[in-house]
């Protein structure tokens, strides 16, 4: 199948790359950059065909033969939305609806990336497809407006098209301004673990979530949106304390109740059953397996890691330790 990836540079658009080049997928990718530099890192990926294109501004050409469009492209991070969200909404709708028309108008199914944002946030709660929309932020904000749009080609103009919700994934080449990979950079600077904030999340790992975006792709009913996700909650300080004794630093966790900004709910814990019941699709990778695992490839990665340095050292209380700052030229402050 020939599968253009939007957002190819991204974490979740790298890795499904190279997932869907090693399960005999022609990919082909489009970003508007590698700021990231995980492409030129990534030599397999070298030899694939790369369209250099900014969907919200820029005339965009896809291959003829395309089978499929995997639509993430987008800006991602909540607590940048938070600081910048007339660009954040902006720029992910506008992507949006120049993907789906493009999709049209050539006849290609189209797949669409979201988020368990989309749910708000509740404590006690654990959501499901069918619970309604309460985004928090405004990142949160324009994943709802991305879907409705795309459910209404499907439904204007019966365009094929599947929506996944992604909860909170890590994994290899994830950005260290997440939990995560943040403290795992610090880890291998002998800094302490920084836990910020109380809330629970719902942690996947990487490979799990590939696994499940190719299986919607290949067989999923059109017009569906289905959750990728543990159904597991996980407090802030949970993560520290499985990540502690992966570090050779003996320093205490600074750890912070407060989160910094108002821009995420307390606790979202997300069902992955409609997935489940529809192909069999379950995590294969238990928490304390995938931290372990994303560890030992920050340890051999620490050259790509160390160069985003400045942010992981930076605390959490303002907005200098958001890598996107960097990269779209916001001063921080």
């Amino acid at each position: 199948m020939n599968i253009v990836i939007t957002g190819a540079s991204g974490f979740v658009g790298f890795n499904l790359s190279h997932y869907l080049m090693q399960k005999g997928h022609q990919v082909t990718l489009l970003d508007q950059d590698d700021y990231c530099q995980r492409l030129v890192h990534g030599s397999p990926l070298h030899d694939m065909p790369y369209i250099k294109c900014n969907l919200a501004e820029d005339r965009l050409h896809l291959p003829p033969d395309t089978d499929h469009i995997i639509h993430l492209a987008a800006m991602p991070h909540v607590d940048y939305s938070y600081h910048q969200p007339s660009e954040v909404f902006r720029n992910n709708t506008l992507s949006t609806q120049a993907i789906l028309q493009y999709a049209l108008t050539h006849g290609i199914p189209l797949l669409l990336a979201s988020s368990v944002e989309v749910y708000g946030g509740e404590w006690g709660r654990v959501y499901r497809e069918s619970d309604p929309y309460s985004p928090v932020s405004p990142y949160s904000a324009s994943k709802v407006a991305c879907e409705t749009l795309a459910m209404s080609y499907a439904q204007c103009y019966q365009l094929p098209v599947n929506i996944f919700r992604l909860t909170n994934l890590y994994g290899p080449w994830q950005l260290p301004d997440r939990i995560i990979p943040r403290n795992f950079g610090r880890m291998l600077d002998g800094l302490p673990l920084d836990i910020q904030g109380s809330a629970v999340r719902d942690f996947l790992y990487i490979d799990d979530a590939l696994r499940a975006i190719e299986q919607i792709m290949l067989s999923g009913q059109n017009g569906q949106t289905y959750n990728i996700s543990t159904g597991i909650g996980t407090t802030m300080q949970e993560i520290g304390m499985l990540m502690e004794p992966l570090a050779r630093s003996a320093e205490a966790m600074e750890i912070r109740q407060q989160e910094p900004t108002q821009s995420r709910g307390s606790s979202l814990v997300v069902h992955s059953g409609k997935l489940r019941a529809a192909f069999g699709w379950y995590p294969e990778i238990t928490l304390e397996q995938g931290l372990e695992k994303t560890f030992q490839w920050y340890q051999e990665h620490a050259e790509w890691v160390r160069q985003f340095s400045r942010e992981y050292h930076a605390t959490r209380e303002n907005r200098s330790f958001i890598i996107d700052m960097a990269r779209y030229a916001v001063p921080a402050v």
